[in-house]
């Protein structure tokens, strides 16, 4: 099997209170609460013991950034690029609020959120700038660049989702699509030409037993995908 050009890591945040007690994040800049630091400190050591990254993207919220800061605590010649089309869908003044039964449907009739549309075009457009002119326009090498992205729930499965659907991305024997949870890397093999495969998706091996068994369902992806 050759060696792909890029290996993208797609790594969810570590838990937050908000996560906890099912309220609509969003673009709030929450923090990661004690299990959300236990759960990057795991991941952490699983990527760091595996993988030489060779470049890194955060969303810049806080709970995004810090477990990218955490994943590299011992790489100081990288620098992680914080950009806001790595946010989490805008659920503008839903933000904030615990979720309801009617969630979906509010969501459909606010007018301060970001659509699906423009969520998924956000999402797709970074891929598209970071990853396929950006990192494959570096100079060709034997060994695939490693790039770690750091990011939220609902983005990781619109993004995917979106790349999977335009063609331009498939996924691997028995790799599906689903859920995100905290902590759970995503990875997805590049080519030269652009064309990718999904080979992992939403992995969280690296949490202990008692870890799964404290996870809790992701309000935004459940509201967004």
């Amino acid at each position: 099997m050759t060696e792909p050009a890029v290996r993208v890591y797609v790594v969810r945040h570590g838990e937050t209170r908000e996560n906890r007690e099912e309220i609509i994040q969003g673009q709030m800049d929450t923090d990661l609460n004690d299990v959300g630091l236990r759960q990057v400190g795991r991941v952490a050591d699983a990527l760091r013991s595996t993988v030489h990254f060779d470049a890194a993207y955060s969303s810049d919220l806080k709970r995004a950034f810090q477990t990218g800061e955490m994943i590299l605590a011992h790489r100081e010649d990288i620098q992680i690029r914080a950009e806001q089309d790595l946010r989490e869908r805008c659920f503008g003044d839903l933000e904030g609020q615990k979720r309801g039964a009617d969630f979906k449907a509010a969501l459909a009739l606010s007018t301060t959120a970001e659509s699906a549309d423009a969520f998924s075009a956000r999402a797709v457009g970074w891929w598209k700038k970071a990853i396929l002119q950006r990192t494959l326009g570096m100079p060709a090498q034997a060994e695939a660049y490693n790039v770690l992205v750091t990011s939220h729930g609902a983005f990781i499965a619109t993004l995917l989702h979106g790349l999977v659907g335009s063609g331009k991305v498939k996924c691997g024997p028995g790799v599906e699509i689903g859920r995100v949870p905290n902590t759970s890397v995503t990875i997805v093999e590049v080519e030269r030409d652009g064309l990718g495969t999904v080979v992992q998706f939403g992995d969280y091996g690296h949490l202990t037993r008692k870890m799964e068994g404290e996870m809790v369902d992701n309000v935004d992806q459940v509201g967004s995908v």
